[in-house]
């Protein structure tokens, strides 16, 4: 009997205890929830609204402020450029746009931007034409260039990759550039005098502090034989040979390996300044890897490749000095301007 009653008060105190603690864990469970759904409203509600209010700042501080004072990028104005980035319907205007493409450079974004201008457009016209500055020369026969050039303006069909064209004043060539591509949304296209005229100062002020900023990705320079090669700030220099255009066939199976090689690692910047073959040097790279930075900086970038300019634009008291495009944007191929 006594046994029996021991047995039973050990049940009874067994049981309340089993209570006891399953009452506290339901409380530990309720207060897991509550912090979880507390955690939820921040993350989904709150916070969102706190970071969107500090990207709304950058609205008014501008980017241009952080460029012209070498100022690092932070969080909040590279998550300010990609929204800029998603939200962007057309270029903006000529100084904001490259603002914009300088943002994009600093913050790391994937990109690949190529230019079209007179002489690509009469290569893809098929006329005969030569750069006795920049040592190159198409003529007719080289069909293979050709062909890869007019390939090369259809890359604004992906995500991310630029062509630019020449400003109003140049219409006509625009709009037979244009002929040749299928691209229906100026989302990705832009101004292919975007780093020079009256762009050229800002350009020059911040390029030649971005490529001793320790926090940039390595660049990868592809430019002119005729340039220095003691660059110190290029992790990498591949010398363009002289007459590139004319001898396609033959470089194209030699030279650019090499730098197709290279683009298939990651955090690169390209800096391309080749003639007409930037732009189908670009179209290849951008299909190879598009975790890197693939720019045609053309002679915007002799000041920091050969120590001097030979362009005009560089020279304040030029006509083009004061030069800019104005922003438009595309409709059945149609090139409408504000």
């Amino acid at each position: 009997m006594k046994r029996r009653h021991q047995f039973k008060r050990k049940f009874k105190r067994k049981g309340k205890n089993y209570i006891i603690k399953n009452k506290i864990f339901k409380y530990k469970i309720n207060i897991i929830i509550i912090l979880i759904l507390i955690d939820s409203f921040l993350i989904f509600y709150f916070i969102p609204k706190i970071i969107d209010n500090k990207i709304k700042k950058y609205k008014n501080i501008n980017l241009k402020q952080l460029i012209e004072n070498n100022i690092n990028f932070d969080k909040i104005a590279c998550e300010y450029t990609k929204e800029l980035l998603k939200n962007r319907t057309k270029p903006f205007d000529f100084e904001n746009e490259l603002i914009f493409f300088l943002s994009l450079l600093s913050c790391k974004i994937p990109f690949s931007f190529i230019r079209f201008g007179d002489g690509e457009n009469l290569i893809m016209r098929g006329n005969k034409i030569g750069s006795l500055a920049d040592h190159w020369f198409w003529k007719p026969n080289n069909q293979k260039f050709r062909e890869s050039l007019i390939e090369s303006i259809n890359i604004c069909k992906n995500e991310n990759n630029f062509i630019s064209i020449p400003c109003k004043n140049w219409y006509a060539i625009s709009k037979s550039l244009l002929s040749f591509s299928s691209c229906t949304s100026e989302k990705y296209m832009s101004f292919a005098t975007l780093f020079i005229n009256k762009n050229f100062p800002i350009f020059k002020h911040f390029i030649s502090s971005f490529i001793y900023n320790k926090n940039r990705w390595k660049i990868i320079l592809v430019a002119n034989s005729i340039i220095n090669k003691n660059i110190k700030w290029a992790y990498k220099f591949y010398p363009v040979p002289n007459h590139i255009v004319e001898n396609w066939e033959n470089f194209s199976s030699s030279f650019l390996p090499k730098i197709f090689h290279e683009a298939k690692k990651n955090k690169l910047i390209f800096f391309i300044s080749a003639g007409p073959a930037s732009n189908i040097i670009i179209s290849h790279l951008s299909k190879i890897n598009k975790k890197n930075i693939y720019i045609d900086f053309g002679s915007s970038i002799e000041l920091i490749t050969k120590g001097y300019s030979t362009r005009p634009y560089s020279i304040n008291t030029s006509r083009f000095s004061n030069q800019s495009c104005e922003p438009f944007i595309l409709k059945n191929k149609e090139l409408i301007y504000d």
